[in-house]
């Protein structure tokens, strides 16, 4: 994790000690830690501190299974044939003991539980009151940050709220909250964090430290979900007005290891090979442990050394063939390839005739095996540039969660929610500034009024340019707009072919001898809102919590 000072993570946690009657057993072992002895200055809350954003990097956050895994539920991302998780997200026949289902609640709990203890022994240690505020608004950050995952993910909301460090029975087996009261909970750190975190931090150690960006961010998108376009489009306003952050000029720049924590990014998860390199089963605590992530290897080709348990969906495989490159823009000039792919296209997936990229030091075609019904494959946050003796199955590449481009196209949805007709300039203008990064074809000011926008918004511009992004962001989305079902029905009734490792839209007159191949034809048959917008309370929490059920 590149980090400030991460070789210093330690697990902390309460340790309990089992006695023996005989006064020569009980003999203190002093390398034994005790939460009484750790908590006992401020660098120990600040080694706490760096646990807690290390919880981030677990596999049920912003590690490598939630990466892989949460897209498959939403239009972005395909299930191989072969990976059960991946195909019950896919199909919507997870349940409770479903991996990603019990992993993200546990890990959230985790990162909960870390940010309690700094919050609950803080205060018993010297140091500047400034530095005291910070860190409490740090902290407090990341419980909203982890709160939000159960609240956007669990129970509509309605989830088991810890203020505290548990001790005793009672303060462990709790009641779930209503989902207000976790809502309260999840604003009134954020709105701490608002008013307290430094817009930047001089020193580079200090990179991956929540900001006064990431937490304006985060309330601008917690209003958003709750439908409360006005608040929501003031705080994305704020940070578009305050000069603090640009768009890169190469887009590649936000998926890459070499250009992270860069000026388009306002909050990302940071993973490590040279501090921690671990193994391929992804980031875990501890000193032997890991701070590399598994999505690599997770998402990789063979060629990759990889086991490409997703894929981009047909849906935004057939949105990037058809992302239309502006050849007026000087950008994509030394674009020679006779392919037509957009710059964004080829940093994002890999389609096997785009001539104008690689995969994995191979030609776009060689760098997979395009068989089984696969389309085309991941690049973001990949090892695709790797040279082929590397070990490209574990990756340090950090998980940009959240970046300016992704507060443009929410602001600009808040500005068509909230001006209509009267906003649409100054929506369009964003969405533009974002097209011309990407070296696509702008959109033309009178072929579109604000209601056809924000359907180019929706079904266009925001998978394109955020597709596995961020922590379960598109579900959030599709979920926010009320549209699952919509788009499920509306992409369940397409049919697709491949035809020389390329996908085309099935047109009878033209592949009226090749097989056809659908998706999401499970999940439109079964979706609905109640059953499916949240996932359900995890078999683990049912099982260990007596006092759940009686609620």
């Amino acid at each position: 994790m590149k980090l400030f000072n991460t070789y210093t993570l330690l697990i902390i946690g309460v340790l309990f000690f089992i006695g023996c009657e005989e006064d020569y057993l009980n003999i203190e072992n002093p390398n034994d830690l005790s939460a009484a002895s750790f908590w006992s200055t401020e660098s120990e809350i600040q080694q706490g501190l760096v646990a807690t954003y290390a919880a981030l990097q677990l596999q049920g956050m912003l590690g490598g299974s939630s990466s892989i895994q949460h897209p498959v539920r939403s239009d972005v991302g395909r299930p191989n044939n072969w990976n059960a998780n991946a195909i019950g997200l896919n199909t919507l026949t997870y349940n409770e003991n479903t991996q990603i289902v019990s992993h993200r609640w546990r890990d959230a709990y985790i990162g909960i539980y870390r940010a309690n203890q700094v919050l609950a022994n803080m205060d018993n240690v010297s140091m500047s009151e400034a530095v005291r505020i910070q860190i409490e608004a740090e902290a407090r950050f990341l419980r909203a940050f982890f709160y939000n995952s159960l609240y956007r993910g669990y129970n509509g909301g309605s989830v088991i709220i810890h203020t505290s460090v548990p001790e005793m029975r009672d303060d462990f087996y709790k009641k779930p909250s209503p989902a207000s009261e976790v809502y309260a909970l999840i604003l009134q750190d954020l709105e701490f964090a608002y008013q307290n975190l430094p817009q930047s931090y001089d020193d580079s150690s200090d990179l991956g430290r929540a900001t006064w960006g990431a937490a304006t961010a985060m309330l601008g998108k917690l209003h958003l979900n709750e439908l409360n376009y006005s608040i929501a489009k003031e705080y994305f306003k704020e940070i578009l007005d305050s000069n603090l952050y640009m768009l890169t000029e190469d887009i590649g720049d936000n998926f890459d290891e070499e250009h992270e924590f860069n000026r388009e990014s306002i909050f990302e998860v940071a993973f490590s090979i040279d501090a921690k390199p671990g193994t391929s089963y992804g980031a875990q605590d501890g000193p032997t442990g890991s701070e590399a992530t598994n999505r690599a290897i997770g998402l990789a080709t063979t060629q990759g050394g990889g086991y490409r348990t997703v894929m981009p969906s047909y849906y935004m495989t057939m949105l990037f063939k058809n992302d239309v490159m502006d050849m007026t823009n000087p950008i994509n000039a030394s674009r020679t390839g006779s392919a037509p792919y957009s710059i964004r296209a080829s940093v994002s997936v890999a389609i096997a005739d785009d001539d104008n990229t690689t995969l994995y030091q191979r030609s776009s075609e060689n760098g997979g095996a395009y068989n089984n019904s696969e389309a085309s494959y991941l690049k973001k946050f990949q090892n695709w540039k790797l040279e082929r003796e590397s070990d490209q199955s574990i990756s340090g590449i950090n998980e940009r969660v959240i970046r300016l481009a992704d507060v443009m196209l929410l602001y600009a949805e808040c500005v068509l929610e909230v001006d209509g007709a009267t906003g649409y300039s100054d929506a369009l203008e964003y969405v533009n500034k974002i097209r011309t990064r990407a070296g696509v074809v702008p959109l033309a000011e009178a072929d579109y009024d604000a209601d056809s926008l924000m359907e180019h918004i929706m079904w266009v511009e925001r998978p394109l340019e955020l597709m596995f992004e961020g922590h379960d962001s598109r579900w959030e989305d599709l979920t926010r707009w009320g549209k699952v079902k919509e788009q499920y029905e509306r992409l369940a009734a397409k049919s697709y072919v491949i035809s020389g490792k390329i996908l085309f839209e099935y047109d009878p007159a033209v592949h009226g001898t090749l097989t056809e191949i659908k998706e999401f034809v499970e999940a439109a048959d079964v979706y609905s809102p109640e059953a499916h917008d949240y996932f359900p309370i995890p078999a683990t929490e049912l099982n260990s919590n007596p006092d759940f059920l009686d609620n």
